[in-house]
This record gives structure tokens, C-alpha cells and sequence, in this order.
């Protein structure tokens, strides 16, 4: 059996490449939506010259404890605003830091750690405590719950 005039054609190397790529990448992208979907991806920095530094809130049965990193802040110009259900913590760094070796951040200088953290409504936020361990680094913040009536329960 000849077949005349026609010709298999085979695929480019580079094409081939390319598909295996594609392949790849919907494989992956396909991982993370599985096991990393829920989280939230945002950088930690902002060309301001901020830090966003690392918080755990863990919610106990009459309060929250919210445990708050800050490596090289200088805990002496910490500040704490509590408002609504919502608490801003500030700090500034104990000297510039400049990230030379990454490049996306380049010509920026980081001065002060910034975060916002939204708590559930019932934290009373007004009434906050502030324990810091200056030789840590970290601080950890107090909120109570806010009190509820029996009649709420009923």
C-alpha cells in the first residue's frame, strides 16, 4: 500500500516543548487551587516603605489573642489603635532596611511595619491589653469578647 503525496508530518521540536509547558503549568495551577486556593495571596510589603509583619488571632472562649512578629522594630514607637472591630498596629524599624538583592523591590527603603486586622463583631477592641517581648521581637494583643446578655442565648 503506497500512499502517495502524502507525508506524516512531525512536530517541531520547540512545539512539542511548548505543549508539555502548557501541560505543565494547567497541572499545577490545577495543585494549587486544590490544596492553596482558600488563601489569600498579597505581597508583604508596599512601595511606601511598609512592612506587613506576620500575625496569628486565635480565638479563645472569652477573647482573642492576636501574637504579632516584628523582628527590628523598635517596640518604643509601637502604636495600637483599636476601633470598631478593627485594630492598627505600627511600628517603626529600628533602622532602614534595604532589600538590594531582590529586584522588584529595589529602590525601596523599609522604615515601619503597618497592619490592619479586622476582628469578629463581638471583640471589644476598646479594651484591649498589650503584652510585648522586646527581646523577641513579638507583642501579643488582648482583646475580650464582648459581654452577651442571657437573653441573646435564648
Amino acid at each position: 500500500m503506497v500512499f502517495e503525496g502524502r507525508r506524516r508530518k512531525r512536530k517541531d521540536i520547540f512545539e512539542i516543548i511548548k505543549e508539555f509547558e502548557e501541560a505543565l503549568e494547567r497541572e499545577f495551577e490545577e495543585i494549587f487551587d486544590r490544596f492553596l486556593g482558600h488563601y489569600e495571596t498579597k505581597s508583604m510589603w508596599c512601595s511606601d516603605g511598609t512592612l506587613e509583619p506576620l500575625v496569628e488571632v486565635k480565638e479563645e472562649e472569652d477573647k482573642y489573642l492576636i501574637t504579632v512578629d516584628l523582628p527590628l522594630a523598635n517596640l518604643k514607637t509601637l502604636s495600637i489603635v483599636g476601633k470598631y472591630n478593627i485594630i492598627e498596629i505600627r511600628c517603626q524599624l529600628k533602622r532602614d532596611v534595604k532589600l538590594d538583592k531582590w529586584v522588584i523591590q529595589r529602590q525601596t527603603t523599609f522604615r515601619e511595619y503597618r497592619k490592619t486586622i479586622e476582628l469578629p463583631e463581638d471583640a471589644d477592641v476598646s479594651k484591649f491589653q498589650v503584652r510585648k517581648y522586646e527581646n523577641f521581637s513579638i507583642i501579643e494583643i488582648v482583646v475580650p469578647k464582648k459581654f452577651r446578655s442571657l437573653r441573646e442565648f435564648r
